[in-house]
């Protein structure tokens, strides 16, 4: 009965998790753009690493109370393994997951909303280190996209609940993973497509080729090596010189 209960509820549980973390990503990346000198983006910025895991797991966990109170699962047959629970408990859940996603969606489009709005009109003050913080909250930007994907997918969940149709709902979990695998790698993409020097080593070593070193990276190597050259041959040379200098002391 536990596990049964477990390989339910966690779906929203790590569904909020999602949806927390990308809130927090996106309200960070806004309040460091526009305000990185700041009070309150200084003391964000500072925070301790304890800080950051109670307040990441403290609110999808207070979200979840409701889900998580829930045990009364079984399973049809165990040929399909399919989780069968009450109809008021599926209306309440997928009503509850449809809400969180949308305020997750919303809340971040308003955030890349001003934050492009900023941009527009700051478009030549940027240091390098703004220029990779809006660097990194493309990346997330495009997680939220890849967000309205979930939200599509619980606007049906929910409307076949509420309409008591048990049939789509068995088969739109089957499609729940793809939309779930979505959210895990598209950050993996983000960072072959944004990242040029780690997409060009990606292609050398799918092609099989090595990476070719550049005139920058040669004549630094050059210069280091001749750096420790002459490093070597200086230290040869103080200890031949306290070498001599011992002889004539002796004699």
């Amino acid at each position: 009965m536990k596990f049964i209960t477990a390989s339910y509820n966690h779906i929203y549980y790590f569904l909020y998790i999602r949806c927390t973390g990308i809130v927090l990503l996106s309200l960070q990346r806004l309040i460091v753009i526009t305000g990185p000198t700041s009070t309150f983006t200084q003391k964000v910025q500072n925070a301790s690493k304890l800080q950051i895991v109670l307040v990441y797991w403290t609110i999808p966990t207070l979200i979840s109370i409701v889900v998580l109170k829930d045990t009364n699962f079984q399973y049809d047959v165990l040929e399909t393994m399919a989780i069968i629970a009450e109809q008021s408990v599926i209306k309440r859940n997928t009503l509850m997951a449809l809400i969180v996603v949308s305020l997750t969606c919303v809340l971040c489009s308003l955030a890349y909303g001003a934050l492009f709005y900023y941009i527009r009109k700051h478009t030549t003050g940027f240091s390098k280190s703004l220029r990779r913080e809006i660097h990194l909250a493309f990346q997330v930007f495009v997680l939220l996209l890849a967000f309205f994907a979930i939200l599509a997918y619980y606007a049906f969940q929910n409307y076949f609940s509420q309409t008591s149709n048990t049939g789509p709902i068995f088969y739109m979990r089957a499609l729940y993973p793809l939309a779930n695998g979505l959210l895990s790698y598209i950050n993996l993409y983000c960072i072959l497509i944004l990242n040029k020097d780690l997409t060009r080593q990606v292609f050398l070593f799918i092609t099989c080729h090595k990476p070719k070193m550049s005139e920058g990276q040669v004549s630094a190597m050059a210069s280091i090596s001749t750096k420790q050259q002459n490093s070597v041959s200086s230290r040869k040379g103080l200890k031949s010189e306290k070498e001599g200098s011992r002889r004539v002391i002796l004699t």
